[in-house]
């Protein structure tokens, strides 16, 4: 191509349009196509097969001379080998389109580990996901799964944090840890963007409660039941965490043909269990009375914690939630007027810590360790213990729970004087 036929830069710039169609040569095929209109294009001419082309390399106002006439060379090298540069870009194209189909998105990835990992879990993942799909599906949702960096999932888990739920941080960081290795080890990303990162880089390190409630305490709260405007059940179901040990997702998920009123058991089932081991508790008096006056109020009907609506059990947060508004120091809107009503002299407490108390005042009435972790469906972590001391300890766990049993209605009732020193534990 001969230098002089090269359109100058004044050419291109003062190239005039007209009523009709111009097309200025570059040399080679190369042309300033000037449409009526004023809008500048490089085109290149070109012959293959028999048939003419034109091919568009661009808008002159975005694609200079100079990268016009590089793509003019390399389209013209593609019709020396006798391929078609504008077959060639289309087929590139469409190789593209179709690895882009191919490669997952974050959301795609996301509700297939839900489907086929989250939907094992006792509530089906139902939390977790929702987390997510709150928190991290509008930040990441759309964006190709292996393109996703460690500052990407940061930034979705900072915006957990500045809004001061750094616990929640943490439990949605777990969840996505377990997401990308799952998806490493499916090959769908080459390394997990987590991989390195703990917790305390997150919502920071979350204390480990050890609150527990003091017998002046218990008696407290007996005093402070009544009048906090407490669903019935939901008094109910504060003596029976105390008394039997369980949790409180436990207690909500019964079905009244898990229990025996006439033998004095419940038998919760590995279903509703958080290690999926059943598990059977003893009831003592107290325990007793309080599921009968729960059975009078649900009559003949399948769940424990009845709903209002009767179509099943009350929520697995409705409890808690109960008792945490009662800890506040200003009622919430359209919540309970009895803020603060629960509060005890040592302060806000929780379902769990029903469970932590009722387990410290067995060891100080004498149980046995060994006695209190089966009490509290705890597994046995020596794999080699659990394979081998298969012994159930059912009488030991029986007197355990009729000796909380006792203690408790001595202390509420006022029929001791015996005090048990369980903050020293």
């Amino acid at each position: 191509m001969a230098t002089e036929k090269r359109l100058s830069p004044l050419a291109i710039k003062n190239a005039k349009a007209t009523t009709r169609d111009r097309w200025l040569n570059d040399g080679g095929g190369l042309f300033l196509h000037v449409r009526p209109s004023g809008s500048k294009a490089w085109r290149l001419r070109y012959t293959i097969n028999g048939k003419r082309r034109v091919k568009n390399l661009g808008d002159a106002g975005v694609v200079s001379a100079r990268e016009a006439r590089d793509a003019a060379h390399k389209a013209r090298k593609l019709v020396e080998q006798g391929l078609d540069p504008i077959e060639e870009e289309a087929a590139a194209r469409e190789a593209e389109r179709k690895e882009l189909e191919q490669r997952r998105t974050f959301e795609d990835a996301l509700n297939r580990w839900a489907e086929l990992e989250l939907s094992s879990r006792k509530d089906g993942g139902a939390e977790s996901i929702r987390a997510l799909r709150k928190d991290v599906l509008p930040v990441l949702g759309g964006r190709l799964l292996d393109e996703i960096t460690r500052g990407d999932v940061l930034d979705a888990l900072d915006g957990i944090k500045a809004r001061g739920a750094a616990i929640m941080a943490n439990r949605t960081f777990g969840d996505l840890r377990q997401f990308f290795n799952w998806c490493a080890s499916r090959e769908w990303v080459s390394d997990s963007p987590l991989r390195g990162v703990r917790k305390e880089n997150i919502g920071g390190r979350e204390k480990e409660r050890d609150r527990i409630l003091s017998a002046g305490e218990l008696i407290e709260l007996r005093d402070k039941l009544p009048g906090a405007n407490l669903e019935p059940q939901t008094v109910a179901a504060v003596w029976i965490m105390l008394a039997t040990l369980c949790r409180v997702g436990e207690l909500i998920q019964a079905r009244w043909e898990d229990i025996d009123l006439e033998s004095g058991t419940w038998r919760i089932p590995a279903t509703n269990a958080k290690n999926a081991r059943e598990h059977v508790v003893f009831l003592s008096d107290l325990a007793m009375r309080q599921f009968a006056i729960l059975r009078e109020r649900t009559g003949c009907g399948e769940w424990v914690m009845l709903s209002p609506s009767k179509d099943g059990h009350i929520g697995m947060k409705t409890i808690t939630k109960q008792i945490r508004d009662r800890m506040r120091e200003e009622p919430l809107s359209n919540r309970t007027k009895a803020a603060g009503a629960l509060i005890l002299t040592g302060g806000a407490w929780t379902p769990h810590d029903l469970r932590r108390t009722g387990a410290t005042l067995m060891g100080e009435l004498g149980v046995l360790g060994e006695v209190i972790e089966r009490c509290l469906n705890h597994v046995e972590p020596s794999k080699i213990r659990r394979t081998y001391q298969r012994h159930e300890y059912r009488a030991e766990k029986r007197e355990a729970w009729m000796r909380l049993g006792d203690y408790l209605d001595d202390l509420l009732t006022g029929r001791s004087r015996k005090v048990v020193n369980i903050q020293r534990a």
